[in-house]
C-alpha cells in the first residue's frame, strides 16, 4: 500500500452529483492507493447524499470527510464569469486552516473533472519551497490578465481546477490570509475570481504541471488552439490521447444536453454510469433560444443533430 493520497473538493448542492462522478474515477482509477477525501462544504448535505458519499468510499475502501466552512468571509464577494460559477469557487482559499494537522500535502479537484489514470506521479510531484503545482491555463497567451494582476506576464498563469498544495507552506506562510487579503482588495477587478486571487499571490511559488494533468477541453476548440504557441500546440495533440485528468472547463458541461459532439463525452458518461448517481438528469440551458427549441424539440428526435462543435476534434 502507498503512502495515502488526500484529496480536497469544494460543492454545495447543486453540484453534488457532479462531485461524485468526480470521487468516483479517482477511487476507480486508483484502486492499488488509500485516499482520503475532504469535502467543503457551507452548509450541512441531506442525509440521502451523504449516506451516498460514504457508501462510495466505502466501496473502494477510502475514506471521507466533510469539512463545514463559514461563507460569510466571501458572502458579498462578486462571482464574475461563467453562470455556473458560485460563492463555493472561493471555498478553497481557506482549506489550509479547516484541514486536520496531519495533512500536509493534498490534491484539490474541481467537479467539472474526471481523473483517467493513477494520480501516483502527480501526487509525488516534490514541492520543496513552493505553494502548489498546477498547470497552465487556457489564457496564458494573454499578458493583460498577469499586468491587471500585478506580476510579470512571463510568469505564466495557472489554472486552479487541478492544485497540489504544500499544506505545509500555506501554514507556514498564512496563504489564506494572503489570498483574502487581496481578494479583499481587488475583488471589483477579477474576472476569473479565486483563481486570479491564487495566480497573483502564488505566481512565484508555483510548479509548472504537465497539459496531462489538467487537460482542459477548451484548448481543443478552434479559437484557442490558434493563439498557443507551437510548442503548445504539439503538447496538446500528444496528451489528448491519454490525459491524466479531464478538465471540461467549458460552458457547456457534460451533464448538460447539448454536450454531445464535444471531446471526452463517453469518460464521463462511463463514470457517472460507476457512481451513485448514475441516473442524473440531462439539464436544459437557462436561456432557450426559438432556434434551440426548434431543434431539440422538433428536428433532434428526428435524427437531425448537426452543429459545428467548434472543436479541433
Amino acid at each position: 500500500m502507498n503512502e495515502c493520497i488526500n484529496i480536497l473538493c469544494a460543492t454545495d448542492a447543486a453540484y453534488v452529483p457532479y462531485c461524485a462522478v468526480m470521487l468516483t474515477s479517482v477511487f476507480e482509477c486508483n484502486k492499488s492507493e488509500r485516499i482520503n477525501v475532504y469535502v467543503l462544504i457551507d452548509k450541512p448535505l441531506l442525509a440521502k447524499a451523504q449516506k451516498c458519499f460514504m457508501r462510495l468510499a466505502e466501496q473502494y475502501n477510502n475514506g471521507i470527510s466533510f469539512l463545514q466552512i463559514d461563507k460569510s468571509f466571501v458572502q458579498d464577494v462578486p462571482v464574475n464569469g461563467m453562470d455556473y460559477w458560485s460563492v463555493a469557487t472561493y471555498y478553497r482559499l481557506y482549506a489550509a486552516e479547516l484541514l486536520p494537522d496531519t495533512v500536509h500535502r493534498i490534491l484539490y479537484l474541481d467537479c467539472d473533472i474526471v481523473v483517467n489514470g493513477s494520480l501516483h506521479e502527480l501526487y509525488q510531484t516534490d514541492l520543496t519551497d513552493k505553494a502548489l503545482a498546477a498547470a497552465d491555463d487556457i489564457y496564458i497567451y494573454t499578458d493583460a490578465r498577469q499586468n491587471n494582476l500585478g506580476y510579470p506576464p512571463a510568469a505564466g498563469y495557472f489554472n486552479a481546477g487541478v492544485l497540489l498544495i504544500n499544506v505545509d507552506y500555506w501554514r507556514r506562510n498564512q496563504v489564506g490570509k494572503q489570498c483574502l487579503s487581496f481578494l479583499e482588495a481587488h475583488h471589483d477587478s477579477l474576472e476569473a475570481n479565486d483563481q486570479d486571487v491564487l495566480n497573483a499571490v502564488l505566481w512565484n511559488v508555483r510548479v509548472p504541471l504537465p497539459l496531462a494533468c489538467n487537460y482542459q477541453i477548451q484548448f481543443l476548440s478552434k479559437h484557442f488552439f490558434a493563439l498557443q504557441s507551437e510548442e503548445k500546440k504539439q503538447e496538446i495533440l500528444d496528451a489528448y490521447s491519454r490525459p491524466l485528468v479531464i478538465h471540461y472547463a467549458y460552458y457547456i458541461k457534460p451533464w448538460a444536453i447539448l454536450y454531445y459532439k464535444k471531446p471526452f463525452l463517453s469518460e464521463w458518461q462511463y463514470y457517472q454510469r460507476l457512481s451513485p448517481w448514475r441516473h442524473i438528469p440531462r439539464t436544459l440551458p437557462k436561456r432557450k433560444t426559438i432556434n434551440y427549441i426548434i431543434k431539440r424539440y422538433l428536428l433532434w428526435p428526428l435524427g437531425w443533430m448537426h452543429y459545428d462543435s467548434g472543436f479541433i476534434v
